[in-house]
């Protein structure tokens, strides 16, 4: 594999220079497979792949009786506060460990909960046609999102993302379902692969436990791609299909810098990325001796 077009100063962080030494045991046991696709966070990483499915909801469409109408719009705003109370805490959380600026893009998101045109469309639902609030929020739900992704435009095509991710936690909370992403659960290291990574989620994760993310969506300017960058994890989106060509426990290399995950890397791959990796820890040193050489200059005069 020769296709390195980054510079040797720009490779994989110090911390994961560890994962290129040749490993006979974990060398490729099938052929090696690329995925191309766009590189949003720089880096380099390896290691298993945990494939994340989420469930769809299954959104049935029930009539409800007219002395049900008071409560089911009384659900449905509740569910709304459920969610403005777990985005607040996120959003908390982020500019906490990353900064206001980052924590901003949560705004977005308590934003669209705020908009009374979609909620007073929900609630018509409700009262008029006598829906029951799941499949009333999610027909008007899924109107906007589809609006937002025919725009000609990539800053609002990617605000469908954000549109998409506050559906799926209201509907969590009206359906009273947990968060199927929820990746408390992980023990140990691993690259995060699936059809998309929401913006909410990508803020919560662990720089111990994920070492990277590959999803078959998103873009570079998505907030999901703003969120990797912040945090430091090596993100390549746009894969198309690689959530449900890849599962979990497989080995990839994830190379944030090109767009491109390669399963079951052959040793030849990881010599070279090796061997870049151990050029970047060379001028690394190389700096740190200059800057300390100049230090001690300035001391002395």
């Amino acid at each position: 594999m020769g296709f390195f077009i980054f510079a040797a100063e720009l490779l994989c962080n110090a911390n994961v220079f560890g994962y290129f030494s040749l490993d006979k045991s974990m060398s490729a046991q099938t052929k090696e497979k690329v995925f191309r696709g766009i590189g949003v966070s720089a880096g380099v990483c390896r290691g298993k792949i945990l494939v994340l499915h989420r469930a769809r909801h299954i959104i049935s469409k029930r009539e409800i009786l007219e002395n049900e109408i008071a409560s089911e719009a009384k659900r449905f705003e509740q569910s709304l506060a459920q969610t403005r109370r777990q985005i607040s805490e996120i959003q908390n959380r982020v500019v906490e460990s990353m900064g206001a600026k980052e924590g901003d893009i949560f705004e977005a998101h308590l934003l669209m909960l705020e908009d009374r045109a979609l909620v007073e469309e929900v609630i018509k639902l409700i009262r008029e046609k006598k829906f029951n609030a799941e499949y009333a929020f999610h027909t008007v739900a899924e109107r906007y999102v589809a609006a937002l992704a025919a725009v000609d435009d990539d800053y609002l095509r990617e605000r469908a993302a954000d549109m998409h991710d506050l559906n799926v936690r209201v509907l969590d909370n009206l359906l009273e379902v947990k968060d199927a992403f929820d990746l408390k659960h992980l023990t140990e290291p691993c690259i995060l692969v699936g059809h998309d990574m929401s913006p909410s989620t990508t803020a919560q994760l662990d720089k111990k436990l994920v070492l990277g993310f590959a999803t078959d969506i998103g873009g570079r300017t998505s907030h999901t791609a703003i969120m990797a960058r912040s945090l430091g994890i090596p993100a390549v989106v746009g894969l198309q299909t690689i959530a449900d060509e890849l599962e979990s426990g497989e080995y990839a290399l994830l190379d944030g810098y090109n767009g491109t995950v390669v399963v079951n890397p052959t040793d030849q791959t990881l010599f070279e990325y090796g061997q870049l990796a151990k050029i970047k820890a060379s001028l690394e040193e190389n700096c740190a001796q200059s800057k300390r050489s100049q230090q001690s200059r300035s001391t002395e005069n």
